[in-house]
Order: structure tokens, then sequence, then C-alpha cells
């Protein structure tokens, strides 16, 4: 993080005195925090510049056939932004890059799928984007200390939240479905998961003076409604686990290591425990939340995703190469599922459908390392807040990926992702040289 450094200069008589040069400037008041807003309000919106009625189930790599020609100008545009931005800090850019070889890893294996793909053209496409976006968080972890990237996350909140507030109620055609609110985020699913994250990371910011306590107490105000009003039970049921690993993760960093790690085991096993007891009573729980045993038809999608997986277990498809309607590999699955649909309702899933086991297990390698790096930095001094703030980001992440698809996809969800597992190495490499 940028902090306060002491530096020497000439003084009266001889003599040298100490200062601390003023701090950074918050990313509000800088033009490139400003400037940033354009690809990463696109982000948080799902790959959209202008909110449409009816859900969105792809983000901005153009998985959908049919991609009209706005689209596709508006991602070459942000992708523009983004190669311009990473270009003007290329060296150090590419430096932590290399530091991160598994992030980068992904969208490479993308590209590469392009020699095997049911559609080359798309998964060179598709793949080149998710590059310059994963390239562009790289981008952000290096140019901006970890308080100015919560900034730079809460100045796009204090945007896309009233947007979509007033989307809601001004303009339900867009702003609504039947089932919840969904805002800008394209998905009420959607809504709740990044207001979730967004408001995770207004409980870390470190805020100063009365404003700004204001700001975030009406931030996670706005955060609290657009996950109530989702009615998205996924939603609802990540934003409870990312308050409660908040608050236990909170405990843990305030007590001994050998203290903490017992602790840390005696609730991995009572979570083990609940989760048993929810799989034995999941028919009244589904019940009781207005789901059907089918979990709204995820259940048959999953299996009929599975059978064509297991056609193509080791390099998949092919990256975005996978869901083309009734005129592609998806055929079968859209007929079982009786309609349009364009993800296997599971990241994981539609991972192993785009690059088979292969891109599984450079997911799961990510998450092994960030494991990693969380235990090494888990009482770093003065990181605490960031620590725990990248630990409940990837869990969630991982998480919702049980029930929707945003791994390896041009979202807020995933740039958050990513941009916790580059901030955990960065924090392990400081504590631990």
């Amino acid at each position: 993080m940028i902090g306060r450094h002491e530096v020497e200069v000439p003084a009266a008589r001889g003599t040298r005195v100490a200062f601390s040069p003023p701090a950074p400037l918050p990313v509000w008041q800088l033009a490139l925090g400003w400037g940033l807003l354009v690809p990463m309000l696109y982000i948080a919106a799902n790959g959209t510049f202008v909110p449409q009625a009816g859900d969105i189930d792809t983000a901005a790599t153009g998985q959908t056939p049919g991609s009209n020609a706005f689209h596709k100008i508006s991602v070459a545009l942000v992708c523009l932004i983004c190669t311009v931005l990473v270009a003007r800090r290329f060296s150090s850019v590419f430096a932590l890059s290399r530091r991160m070889n598994l992030v980068i890893a992904f969208p490479a294996l993308a590209i590469l799928s392009c020699v095997w793909s049911a559609e080359p053209l798309q998964s060179v496409v598709s793949g080149g984007t998710l590059l310059i976006f994963t390239a562009f968080v790289v981008y952000v972890a290096d140019r901006f200390s970890f308080q100015r990237q919560f900034e730079l996350i809460i100045l796009v909140g204090a945007i896309a939240l009233p947007v979509s507030i007033a989307l809601a109620l001004l303009v339900p055609s867009v702003g609504t479905s039947e089932a919840g609110w969904r805002g800008i985020f394209s998905h009420k699913q959607n809504c709740a998961a990044v207001s979730t994250l967004w408001l995770i990371t207004a409980l870390h910011w470190r805020c100063s003076g009365i404003y700004q306590k204001l700001f975030r107490a009406t931030y996670i105000a706005m955060c609290g409604v657009l996950i109530v009003m989702a009615q998205s039970r996924t939603g609802w049921a990540l934003a409870l686990v990312a308050l409660l690993l908040w608050g236990a993760i909170w405990l843990l960093q305030r007590m001994p290591a050998t203290q903490a790690l017992a602790v840390f085991l005696l609730g991995l096993a009572g979570a083990a425990g609940v989760a048993y007891g929810i799989h034995l009573s999941a028919p009244n729980i589904l019940a009781a939340v207005g789901k059907d045993s089918t979990l709204s038809q995820r259940t048959i999608i999953w299996t009929a995703a599975w059978q064509a997986a297991l056609q193509h277990p080791i390099l998949g498809y092919g990256f975005a190469a996978f869901w083309r309607g009734l005129y592609g590999p998806s055929q079968s699955v859209v007929l079982i599922a009786g309609w349009g649909l364009q993800q296997a309702q599971d990241g994981f899933l539609d991972v192993w459908l785009g690059i088979g086991a292969v891109g599984v297990a450079l997911v799961a390698l990510m998450t092994g390392k960030a494991i990693r790096n969380a235990a090494r930095s888990f009482f770093s001094d003065g990181n605490q807040a960031y620590v725990r703030w990248c630990i409940i980001v990837i869990v969630c992440t991982l998480l919702y990926n049980i029930g929707e698809s945003t791994i390896g996809l041009f979202n807020m969800t995933w740039f958050l992702f990513l941009l916790a597992s580059i901030g955990l190495s960065q924090v392990a490499a400081v504590t631990n040289p």
C-alpha cells in the first residue's frame, strides 16, 4: 500500500529534519479514477452500455451467436481503453503478470483452444477479450494501493447503485423482472451478488470524516436494498455467508495464531455439520424459500451439460464455443431445458465445457494458491482488513458459481476474484519476502 514515508531534506544551518509527504489523493479526485469508470461500469453491467429489458445471461466475451453490431463495437471500445491503460504501464504490468502466471494462463488457454474448438474464430475473439480483461485487472492491482482499489470499487458503485434503484422504480421494464429487481446488472442473481461484494467492500473501506461516514452508510443501505429487492434466494444466502465470514475472520485475526487455528478447525467441523444438516433437510428448506427440488431446472441442466462435457472431458469444446443455441454442441442441452439456455447454471461446469478438465484444474490451482497466500498473510500487520476482504470475495465468488456462471467472463464478480487473488499474492510477498 502507499503509506507515509519519511524523507530527509536539508534545513537551516545544516541540520536535517524529517517530514511526511501528504497522503495520495483519493481516487475520486484523480482524472484517472473517473477515466476508469467507462470500463468498470461496463464490467459491472455485465457487458453493456445501455440496460435492456429482459435478462441477459452472457457477458461481454460475445458468446451469444447473434451479437448485434452495437454490442461488438462496445466490446471493442472497452477493450481499446483497457489496452491503452495497460500499455502505459506495460513493463510493471508485465512483471506482475509473470508473477501471477496462473491468472494469465487461463485466458492463454482460452485462446489456444481455437486449435480444437467447435468455433475457432469465436474462441480466438472471446479468449483475446478475456486476456485484455485479465491484463486490465493486473493493471488496477499494479496501479493502485489496496485502499485506492477500495475507493475505485466504491466510486463505481456510487454510480451503479442509485442508477439501478432508479431504473427499478422509474423504468421497471428495464430495471426489474417478474422475479425481482435487476437494475443495470442484467439479471437479479447478478444484481444481488455484485451488491453483496460491494457491501463487503464498503465495510472494509477505511473512510474518514463525517461526510465519508455518512456516504458509506448510504452506500451500504443501497446495497442492502438491492440485495433484498432482487428477490434472489442465491443472493440472500450469499449475503448471509459474506457477513458471517466478515465477523468470523475479524475475530480470528485478533486471536493468537495457535488459538485461531484451533477455533478455525472447530468452526470448519461445525460448518461441515451444518452443511450435512442442510443436505438432509433440503426438501423442506427449498419449499420454505419457494424453490422446487430441481432448483429451477438447475439439476436437469447440470445432468445434461455433464453428459455433454464427458464427450470432450480433457480440453472441452473450445472457449465460448459450446453454447450456440440449437445450431451447435449445446443443442441437446437446450432441447432438454426447453428454453434458450446460454450457460450451464454452474461456472465450473461451463469452464469444463469450454476448456475441459485442464481449465477446471487451472481454477483449482488459482484457488489453492490464493488459500496459501491467505494463510501466509492472515495476520499481516496493516493489511488484515484487505486480506479479510480478499478471502470473502474469493469464497463468495466460488460459492456463487455453484448455481451461476461467471468464471472467465467479462463481469464484476470475476474481476473482483482476480483482483483479490493478485492482492493476496502481493501481501504474502511483502509479509514473507
